[in-house]
């Protein structure tokens, strides 16, 4: 059986022309100044080289290789960002810590998409092909609060061929320097859809015949029962409380991940990792 992670459908992410907003104006910050950076070599390069998210200050260390300076400096050059240079021990108070790797970059906000945005993008890549064998499926996440939890969950359903992942406004975390760090780079490799009305947003993934899987531990059949060769969503909810009533209510089938031990659940990032490779792993049979 060969269990390799087909080719995905790629879900262009926005292009940005510049670091300006149409009005003119610099594009605000990604929370208050503490809360506003990322860093390490791998994050701000692939931040730098792939990403529609803006970054509003580019910092290095002054000790960095030359040659991999001059790289990180072409690139935002290209995309008019200011660079600025100073020793590895400044670099920690910007990031509350020592594990920069000479690297750190002050963000904007963060471009979420739409989920018409994201279908119009996935039918453009699939025109004049055979759409049943990508296999598309969703994640949708309700009310993740831990952002490790929700790092680790962008960075599962990426590397699983994810098509998007669908949050909501409201109790959910959005996307915060811990959780791009924890993702490991997925922020800037997966389509991540905001919206206010979560239970709406599924229903409009039904109307275009994608079933919609909710996890759960009470369910009645397992996740080895469950067809998901078909479009899928697979909704995850709250560490604590799992699915709100109204999302569970908007469920086709809940299935649960069957267990041997004692402990009644998974953690929900855990849960999804599951979910992904089973969904892959019906693909590839």
């Amino acid at each position: 059986m060969n269990l390799n992670v087909p080719q995905k459908a790629v879900v262009a992410m926005p292009s940005r022309k510049s670091d300006s907003s149409p009005t003119g104006k610099r594009p605000k910050p990604l929370g208050q100044h503490q809360s506003s950076w990322i860093w390490g070599r791998h994050l701000v390069q692939e931040t730098l080289e792939n990403s529609s998210w803006p970054i509003l200050e580019l910092w290095l260390a002054e000790d960095l290789d030359r040659a991999e300076a001059l790289h990180a400096e072409r690139l935002a050059a290209a995309k008019s960002i200011p660079v600025h240079k100073t020793a590895r021990k400044s670099l920690v108070s910007k990031c509350r810590g020592e594990d920069h790797q000479g690297f750190a970059a002050k963000m904007g906000e963060f471009p979420y998409q739409t989920l018409e945005q994201v279908w119009r993008s996935l039918t453009n890549a699939t025109a004049g092909r055979d759409r049943e064998s990508l296999h598309p499926f969703f994640v949708v996440l309700d009310g993740i609060q831990d952002p490790y939890n929700f790092g680790t969950m962008l960075r599962s359903a990426e590397i699983f061929g994810a098509q998007a992942i669908l949050i909501g406004t409201v109790g959910q975390t959005g996307v915060t320097s811990q959780v791009a760090r924890s993702s490991v780079g997925a922020v800037n490799r997966l389509p991540i859809i905001q919206v206010n009305d979560l239970p709406d947003a599924v229903q409009q993934l039904k109307k275009r015949n994608v079933q919609i899987v909710g996890a759960s531990e009470k369910a009645e059949h397992s996740i080895w029962q469950c067809n998901l060769r078909l479009p899928t969503a697979v909704v995850i909810g709250n560490e604590a409380r799992g699915m709100s009533p109204a999302l569970m209510a908007s469920c086709d089938t809940l299935v649960r991940i069957p267990q041997q031990g004692t402990i009644n659940s998974l953690n929900a990032a855990a849960a999804l990792t599951i979910f992904c490779y089973e969904i892959r792993r019906q693909h590839a049979e």
